[in-house]
């Protein structure tokens, strides 16, 4: 079964980093948007909100750009503490280690096309298949990991520079990045075809491709899998047998060195998250090291997250919080119990509801983690 019960011990910092991650994402965020469009225009808080919890249209970054790049980057972390016996040697790689991840691979990408690539219309016609963040996750653990089980970590490093070097050539010599007219995309379009997000075919079987979508996919695997990578060598940073202060003096070197290559590439390659740039990959890939550094110190080493464990609801069972939020359709229990409230609140009546759609969401997910039942793939 894909829900079990979960014994080993973890990371305890990567499971509230995990969690203040999918918190933000499935717990905060709407919740915030609703409320910033209900206080109207011009006020702080849909200030707030426009700067830190939207995405950039193009070039640039904000809070919210850094989501799904630490999705990513922690889901890099947990594999040396998933495959290290297989390291080590202690276990033979066999048929069971390949079905485990081939395993995962395939369900976080049914997933990621029930989310968003509508594999449930049950219809071709409507169908895209590279969509989401579950399946960018899911091609980035699965080089990753083959990455991981059959390079030293020098070759890791090495490639974690190599394949964003491969990106940006790629990029600045067929023509740059420009909106609809770059390598990134026209390799999604030559490749996915009908089936890109937004694509349609008209009557006469010509595909025509949205000219509001601008996103990335098969190119950009390159740098999701470098995203992955680092996760990937942060995690045999910490599960290494170093003393805990040269752990956080690497890691404070990683951050820097990342923030510097970033600020570099930047200025022969814009910061775009759509199209997830080497110079962007840099840039949330410094940001997620000193995440999980401060996570690190303040909670495994300082031993000071006790006010912080209740994230462990959402970070122990992140694919459970994330399919929920996006799948689970709560509108008519939501207007039974609440509709009272609609007159006497107004305009924040929508803040309420999306508020009652979270919470039960957490009540969810809290029940699963007092049971000790998780949704592993």
């Amino acid at each position: 079964k894909n829900m079990r019960k979960i014994q080993k011990e973890r990371l305890e910092s990567l499971d509230i980093l995990r969690g203040l991650d999918l918190f933000i994402l499935v717990g905060f965020q709407s919740v915030f948007m609703y409320l910033a469009q209900a206080t109207g225009e011009n006020n702080w808080i849909k200030t707030i909100f426009d700067v830190l919890f939207t995405h950039v249209e193009w070039e640039g970054f904000h809070l919210w750009d850094q989501v799904m790049p630490l999705f990513l980057f922690m889901a890099g972390t947990s594999i040396p503490y998933a495959m290290a016996r297989y390291k080590r040697k202690e276990e033979e790689i066999s048929g069971k280690l390949f079905y485990r991840v081939l395993k995962r691979v395939v369900l976080l990408w049914i997933f990621g096309a029930i989310v968003q690539g509508n594999l449930l219309d049950l219809n071709l016609n409507s169908l895209y298949l590279y969509t989401d963040t579950l399946q960018s996750i899911a091609m980035g653990y699965l080089f990753s990991v083959i990455l991981f089980l059959s390079m030293p970590i020098k070759g890791l490093l090495i490639t974690f520079f190599i394949l964003p070097f491969i990106y940006t050539t790629g990029m600045l010599l067929t023509g740059g990045y420009t909106p609809g007219n770059n390598l990134a995309e026209l390799i999604d379009r030559l490749v996915l075809g009908r089936f890109l997000y937004g694509a349609t075919v008209t009557a006469s079987g010509d595909v025509v491709f949205a000219d509001w979508y601008h996103i990335s996919w098969i190119y950009s695997t390159l740098n999701f899998t470098a995203t992955v990578l680092s996760g990937v060598l942060t995690g045999c940073l910490l599960q290494s047998s170093d003393s805990p202060q040269k752990k956080v003096r690497l890691l404070l070197l990683a951050v820097l060195v990342c923030f510097l290559i970033s600020f570099a590439l930047s200025w022969i390659e814009p910061i775009i998250k759509r199209l997830w740039t080497s110079s962007m990959m840099f840039l949330s890939t410094g940001i997620s090291v000193l995440l999980m550094l401060l996570s690190y110190y303040w909670i495994d080493i300082k031993k000071r997250g006790k006010n912080w464990k209740w994230l462990k609801i959402y970070g122990m069972n992140s694919i459970l919080a994330y399919m929920l939020f996006h799948t689970l359709n709560t509108v008519s229990l939501r207007e039974f119990w609440l509709h009272g409230f609609e007159h006497l609140i107004g305009d924040y009546y929508p803040v309420l509801l999306e508020l009652a759609h979270v919470s039960i969401i957490f009540f969810i997910l809290l029940y699963c983690y007092r049971k000790r039942v998780f949704l592993k793939v």
